[in-house]
């Protein structure tokens, strides 16, 4: 952008107020409309060329014009295929990637980018899923643990129950209290 000095040119004084400028004379910039063509013979030429269309249309044979039409035809299948064969591997990849925990909202739009070969985005959203497994995991770990007793009431472990606990649970004890284990495993 110019500033106020390069388009002023020998009119700029320094130090200039609203009011200066206001007061200045100053002549509209000449457009070189050279470089432009005029709408009368924009719309002349694309007339033009569509009659040499139809006229081109006219002096082909009619096994030209048939090859012609053949080939849109095909053009117009290819495209179909083409859409429906991207719209089958989006599906295929969404259904796989629900059957592993995505979201079907999520899990479309993963497919979508990885079949546009956006994978940023692939990697992105492979990074929250993974990211909302871990909580979903600490989550329900957190919801197995047992709440410890209120206060400072310890419950002693008995003989009798320490035979009847499962092995895991005996190895846990062992783990957390290996003096407590020593003593209930003497007879």
């Amino acid at each position: 952008m110019a500033d106020l000095k390069t388009l002023l040119g020998d009119k700029y004084t320094e130090g200039m107020t609203i009011e200066d400028l206001m007061a200045l004379e100053i002549e509209e910039p000449k457009i070189d409309m050279s470089k432009f063509v005029s709408k009368e013979v924009f719309d002349k030429t694309a007339s033009e060329a569509a009659n040499y269309k139809k006229q081109a249309r006219a002096t082909m044979s009619e096994a030209e014009q048939k090859a012609a039409e053949n080939a849109e035809k095909y053009a117009a299948i290819v495209a179909e295929r083409d859409k429906l064969l991207a719209e089958k591997t989006i599906a295929e990849n969404s259904s796989g990637l629900v059957a592993i925990g995505y979201d079907e909202k999520t899990a479309k739009e993963v497919a979508t980018a990885f079949m546009n070969g956006d994978f940023t985005a692939v990697i992105q959203a492979q990074a929250k899923f993974v990211d909302a497994q871990k909580k979903a995991v600490i989550s329900d770990e957190v919801k197995k643990t047992a709440v410890p007793p209120v206060g400072n009431e310890e419950k002693t472990l008995t003989k009798a129950e320490f035979s009847k606990m499962s092995l895991d649970e005996q190895l846990k004890v062992y783990n957390d209290s290996p003096e407590l284990y020593n003593e209930l495993i003497k007879k």
